[in-house]
């Protein structure tokens, strides 16, 4: 296969995963996009040397364009990665913080017979 040919079929192949890659950010499938990201990284490989054959002359503006799509994607798909771990970070932080503030509070169990917490502070009412 020629290398322009080479490339035209790797850039598909690219457009192909990071599209499937946004679809499982989408479903909250992280599995996926790992496995996604793998193919990403053999593709890319694909490319360079695919690209490194060629002279830069080849590369017609439409190819320019779809590998510039390409990249726009892979982007917006690690930006969207980014603030959903960010945002995982952040539940993690505040239930760990409503943990703390529970276990602290002098509160009766279920039965209403001890507390969850003996040492917690609690109101003790006076006659």
């Amino acid at each position: 296969m020629k290398p322009l040919d080479k490339i035209k079929t790797i850039i598909g192949q690219l457009k192909k995963v990071t599209e499937s890659e946004s679809l499982a950010i989408g479903k909250r499938a992280f599995d996926q996009v790992a496995s996604l990201t793998a193919q990403k990284e053999s593709l890319l490989a694909e490319f360079d040397e695919a690209a490194q054959a060629m002279e830069a002359s080849e590369l017609s503006e439409q190819i320019i364009q779809e590998l510039e799509f390409v990249r726009l994607k892979a982007e917006e798909n690690a930006a969207i990665l980014k603030a959903t771990a960010q945002g995982v970070r952040e539940a993690r932080s505040r239930l760990k913080k409503i943990r703390e503030a529970e276990l602290n509070t002098g509160a009766y169990g279920r039965g209403g017979g001890a507390l969850r917490n003996p040492d917690a502070s609690t109101i003790v009412a006076k006659a």
